[in-house]
């Protein structure tokens, strides 16, 4: 008897060690408490902590894409690193110094974001701009933004698969107008923007649930360092486009590189 009753505590105290997770890194702060929706704007339709984790469903009928926004302040230069999990055919993502549109629709954030989209290896951990310039990077690939809006890649990284069902490791690294993102460690995409017009050097964060299947999707242990605001931005002439760079066509392959 005493050793069932030992079993049960001790399987009671895992229990809710898992569900308060972990200690944010030296430097970094929680900016989601693994209890409730504090500190965050979005539809509870879609939205909940289930589990101690920031928790997005949708039930195939989602007319376009909504998200949950952190509104204790915008992030201008940062890291930010958080554990992820989606279901088969999961879409999801990571938004960054975003804005939040009511104008366009209920829980609209545009903007930068880090593609959660683990059975989509090319796609997964991407930089995409949310109603903008669209792929601005494809998984895998270096990549400079001109001063025209027009990426172009300039180097390639291996692309790696990271299994729906699974918690992984994203983190995003933002200072100036460079951003690069990881999954489990592996880096996705590097990317400078040149794009005076169209980049935003600072914005909101949060998450998004995707049209389409149903799905959910899970984040937990989501910790932010902020970084200096002065950091300097690469400029044109620190970042020129390469002779031999190849032009990113938004929603498609990449072509050969034609005229600067």
């Amino acid at each position: 008897m005493l050793r069932t009753a030992h079993c049960i505590v001790l399987s009671l105290l895992t229990f809710a060690l898992s569900l308060r997770g972990e200690s944010p890194p030296e430097g970094f702060k929680a900016i989601f408490n693994g209890k409730d929706l504090t500190g965050w704007s979005g539809g509870s339709t879609w939205w909940s902590v289930e589990d101690g984790c920031l928790t997005g469903v949708t039930d195939g009928k989602l007319d376009y894409n909504r998200f949950i926004t952190w509104k204790d302040g915008k992030v201008k230069n940062f890291e930010l690193r958080v554990k992820v999990k989606a279901t088969k055919g999961g879409n999801s993502g990571l938004q960054y110094r975003g804005l939040e549109r009511p104008d366009l629709g209920e829980w609209v954030v545009t903007g930068y974001q880090c593609d959660v989209v683990p059975d989509k290896d090319d796609y997964n951990g991407m930089l995409y701009e949310e109603r903008g310039r669209r792929i601005l990077a494809h998984t895998g690939e270096k990549v400079i933004i001109d001063a025209q809006a027009q990426p172009w890649v300039v180097g390639k990284f291996p692309i790696q698969s990271f299994p729906s069902e699974q918690w992984h490791d994203y983190r995003v690294l933002v200072e100036g107008n460079h951003h690069q993102h990881w999954i489990d460690g592996v880096q996705t995409v590097d990317v400078i923007d040149l794009d005076e017009k169209g980049r935003a050097l600072e914005g909101v964060i949060a998450v998004q649930v995707h049209r389409g299947p149903v799905m959910k999707i899970q984040y937990k242990d989501f910790f932010l360092k902020s970084l200096p605001d002065d950091l300097p931005l690469t400029t044109a002439a620190q970042a020129p486009v390469p002779a031999d760079a190849v032009k990113v066509v938004p929603q498609g392959a990449p072509v050969k590189k034609d005229t600067k």
